[in-house]
């Protein structure tokens, strides 16, 4: 999202996402798009109405938003904080109040309730590649030739070799991943800043349905890595109460299915946790 200096971000102000319908006109009418572009847009929009946006496009847009009784903001791009790369956890435990964890390694933390801000969860598809080789022999059209030949001339040619032949295979497996966005050290709105300070950098930790070790859940550990997944995520969310939460904790905390939301790549996961990141500075906390 990071884009010149001297332009904003228009943001819905709500934590939970708008409605998709009410978007896509917002969009459809401050940019001039069809239903359709609109849509696509709205699709990924995850609640940023608008990127890079100079002061009447940016107003336009809240315009808008004020005639449909949608709360947004209007933020300084050169002020929005940044997401750090996630540090990917491997174990974890609640004890004396505190969310211990580690990441296999050398890796080692502990957090209170308190220092969690966001709690962002989401399915995330991963397309993989693997090259397969197989022994094919000769096609029957090959193998018809050399038949004819030496049925003609009585050469013992023989039907033809076999021989290797290499294939790439392409895939996609889905696993799930919960973002775990940790607070400063000292709570502070980037926005009390001036102008050309550095925006905020956000911390988080990153735990996955895949490869994360779910003995923390004691005797609620099933066999199923997306049922100890959404366990897991409720044990946060009673943990942490207060943290911002996003469309797909939500849902997996209401036990319905992430089908409806648009996740298609770790980006949407991304935006939306970023716009929940802008919302916390925002309220200072």
């Amino acid at each position: 999202m990071r884009m010149r200096l001297g332009t904003f971000s228009v943001l819905t102000a709500d934590d939970k996402l708008p409605d998709f319908a009410l978007v896509t006109k917002i969009i459809s009418e401050s940019r001039g798009l069809n239903c359709e572009d609109a849509g696509r847009a709205a699709r990924h929009a995850w609640g940023i109405l608008g990127e890079g946006l100079n002061e009447d496009t940016a107003a336009l847009i809240l315009e808008r938003c004020a005639l449909y009784g949608l709360g947004a903001v209007k933020v300084p791009t050169a002020l929005i904080p940044v997401l750090e790369p996630p540090v990917k956890i491997k174990k974890a435990v609640f004890a004396a109040e505190n969310f211990n964890y580690a990441d296999g390694g050398s890796l080692a933390g502990s957090e209170s309730s308190g220092n969690i801000l966001i709690l962002s969860a989401a399915p995330v598809k991963e397309v993989t590649t693997r090259t397969v080789t197989t022994t094919e022999g000769p096609t029957a059209q090959e193998k018809a030739v050399r038949f004819g030949i030496m049925a003609v001339t009585g050469l013992p040619l023989g039907l033809g070799k076999s021989k290797e032949v290499k294939k790439e295979i392409k895939g996609s497996e889905v696993s799930f991943c919960l973002d775990i966005v940790l607070r400063e050290d000292r709570p502070r709105s980037p926005w009390s800043e001036t102008a050309g300070a550095r925006p905020a950098a956000v911390r988080r930790l990153r735990l996955g349905s895949d490869d994360f070790d779910f003995s923390c859940l004691r005797e609620k550990k099933t066999y199923s890595s997306q049922s100890n997944f959404r366990l897991m995520c409720a044990e946060l969310a009673a943990f942490a109460p207060r943290a911002l939460r996003n469309a797909g904790l939500l849902a997996l905390l209401a036990g319905t299915t992430l089908a409806v939301l648009p996740y298609e790549t770790a980006d949407d996961l991304e935006k939306e946790t970023l716009r929940l990141a802008i919302l916390a500075a925002l309220r200072g906390l």
